[in-house]
């Protein structure tokens, strides 16, 4: 049996574990691109190289590798440690250059090999091929990181030489092949380097840098790739010397699909282990606040007990603006007021006079009551987003209220994080000041989601969109206000555009007849809905306003419908157990404020087949006054 790794790869009846310590030997992240020894000793074995050119010099390790198959190498490197030094220093086949490449590479000899594994950002890559190309035309050139996560995506050395028209927006979170957006918990630099806010795009990333080059270099130049550790590149003039021999030789290499999927599941796996010590970290540095801060929360808790006590009211049992404007009747708000305002139905632009404002609520008539604001720090060390947001929940020094416990929104979050692979798109309806829209918009960046805003009020649209784009502005990209209600969003919006997978966090209106209404609506759009998060199911209040929001859910979905539970489940002793002092609204103690409903698979009890959207749009009113 021919064994070509010999026993290191295989181990000995004798020695079963051999293979396990090469294993744990190896550092966790194949980076180096020493590992590619025998991938230059092919190039190396199909023409004469006398000369390399090496920009971006790691520990002197991978240049004794050329050094060892016969070439001198000049190792560009802006700023050598000592350590580098002296490895240079000590092996006469290494000349150092120190400098910035392209510019270091004006004084040099022209080599028979460019090894570029320097700034991984499309300015200096296309400058370094462009010089290459028009002064080494017979060279091969080697490239690394030409796939995830620099092939399509700038990363810029700091403090970066470029200037500003030759860098994009960039952060120091990094990608993550678990969504589309950076993250704190993703490829970071750690200070030595910064990333491109987005990929893809032009003039973007590695491989769109190598790709353009050869695009106007006039022809000829051939680009290969061998599909493991970050992609190693291979860039050879078709009629240079050697360059038949070069590309068969790799030809098992860049060819090969076993290769390519191993990578994936490389890159998908230490992503994942950088999320978990990103999380690990972050969960110590909780505990340590969460110690010296306990008593400091005992007695916040104690005062919240207590004008909670003396509001007879408690979180989520506060009644909208909105609701006290509409009366008994239910939806006159809606057909004689916010109907007859041109923007019903569409898509509202942001107020700029609102930009920076102080105190929104008063510019925009909203006025706060109980003043009740959910403790989101509460939840902290459950996950590295989650705390973001709490983090980040007061910014913007706006005065507001919430309608939720941070129960409730906590695990809003929790659905989201958990199926955010199979959504699209995130839907808070019924949003007031933003209590659950901003932990949606939390969501927006690390998972990779829209953001649609939706209300009856075009003052709570404003003000909330206001309060995101301070708190999350990198994420209003992607948030959008629509002035209407459920049914009139299903047909003006999910109807029309596609592809479409949404979450819909429903705290509109709870009156019965209104919450039939908007859950009848969502069965015309029943494929382009992933789940439903009902807020104040066991909410309920004076006759006059019928929140009855489970019943309606019962009447549609069915009295067995399956559903998660969301939110607290108060105890019969809780204030907000007892009617409040503005619609008499309370909870039934030991239920949940919510359920989450998965729309795979519904057995809809209602509407008929024979009924259309339609009947579930509202229908405009003489306007009031």
């Amino acid at each position: 049996m021919v064994r070509e790794h010999g026993e290191e790869m295989t181990g000995s009846r004798e020695d079963p574990h051999r293979q396990a310590r090469a294993a744990r030997e190896a550092p966790l992240l194949l980076h180096s691109m020493s590992v590619f020894r025998e991938l230059f000793a092919a190039v190396f074995g199909c023409r004469e190289i006398g000369t390399v050119i090496e920009v971006g010099v790691e520990s002197g390790q991978v240049s004794s590798v050329y050094a060892d198959l016969g070439a001198h190498v000049y190792c560009v490197e802006p700023s050598p440690d000592d350590d580098l030094r002296a490895v240079l220093d000590a092996d006469p086949r290494l000349t150092l250059v120190e400098g910035y490449s392209p510019a270091a590479l004006e004084g040099l000899p022209v080599a028979d090999l460019y090894v570029l594994d320097g700034d991984h950002n499309y300015a200096v890559v296309r400058a370094e091929l462009d010089w290459i190309t028009r002064n080494a035309p017979d060279a091969v050139v080697v490239l690394h990181d030409v796939l995830w996560p620099s092939g399509r995506r700038d990363f810029y050395y700091q403090p970066s030489t470029l200037p500003p028209e030759d860098v994009h927006p960039a952060t120091a979170d990094g990608p993550t092949v678990w969504h589309d957006e950076v993250t704190p918990a993703g490829f970071v630099g750690r200070g030595a380097f910064t990333a491109a806010t987005h990929a893809g795009g032009e003039r973007n990333g590695v491989l769109t840098a190598v790709e353009d080059a050869v695009a106007e270099s006039g022809g000829g130049w051939r680009l290969e790739i061998v599909p493991a550790v970050f992609g190693f590149g291979v860039l050879v003039r078709e009629d240079a010397p050697g360059a038949d021999h070069i590309f068969a030789a790799l030809r098992p290499f860049t060819s090969s699909s076993l290769l390519a999927s191993m990578e994936n599941n490389r890159i998908a796996l230490y992503s994942r282990v950088l999320q978990l010590q990103y999380e690990a970290v972050s969960r110590a540095d909780d505990a340590n606040r969460l110690a010296e801060t306990i008593a400091v929360q005992q007695q916040k808790i104690e005062q919240l007990r207590a004008e909670l006590q003396r509001a007879t009211a408690g979180s989520g049992s506060r009644p909208r603006a909105a609701e006290r404007a509409k009366g008994p009747a239910g939806n006159d708000y809606v057909t004689t007021v916010a109907m007859h305002r041109e923007t019903w139905g569409t898509f509202l632009q942001q107020d700029p006079a609102l930009v920076d404002a102080e105190k929104l609520h008063e510019l925009l008539g909203i006025p706060i009551l109980g003043g009740h604001r959910a403790d989101l720090e509460a939840f902290a060390g459950h996950n590295t987003v989650f705390d973001r947001i709490a983090a980040r929940v007061g910014a913007g020094g706006l005065a507001y209220e919430d309608q939720g416990s941070a129960q409730h929104y906590f695990d809003l979050f929790g659905r989201a994080e958990a199926r955010h692979q199979e959504l699209t798109r995130l839907v808070d309806l019924g949003v007031f000041m933003g209590g659950s829209s901003v932990v949606l918009a939390g969501c927006v960046e690390p998972m990779g989601l829209e953001l649609d805003l939706v209300d009856v009020n075009h003052a709570y649209l404003q003000f909330t969109y206001e309060r995101l784009r301070r708190i999350f502005p990198g994420a209003m990209q992607r948030v959008r206000m629509f002035h209407g209600d459920l049914p009139t969003y299903v047909e003006k919006v999910l109807l029309e555009e596609n592809p479409v997978r949404a979450m819909i966090h429903h705290d509109g209106a709870h009156a019965f007849g209104q919450v039939v209404k908007d859950l009848s609506a969502l069965h015309f759009a029943r494929d382009r809905v992933h789940s439903l998060a009902l807020k104040g199911t066991h909410l309920r209040g004076d006759i006059a306003h019928s929140n009855f929001v489970d019943a309606a859910a019962y009447a549609v979905f069915g009295a067995d419908v399956k559903y998660e539970p969301l939110g607290a489940q108060f105890t019969p002793d809780a204030p907000v157990t007892n009617p409040d002092q503005w619609a008499g609204n309370y909870f039934v103690p030991g239920r949940p404020e919510g359920m989450y409903i998965m729309f795979g698979g519904l057995d809809w009890k209602y509407p008929h087949r024979t009924m259309t959207l339609d009947a579930f749009l509202p229908a405009k009113a003489d306007p009031k006054g």
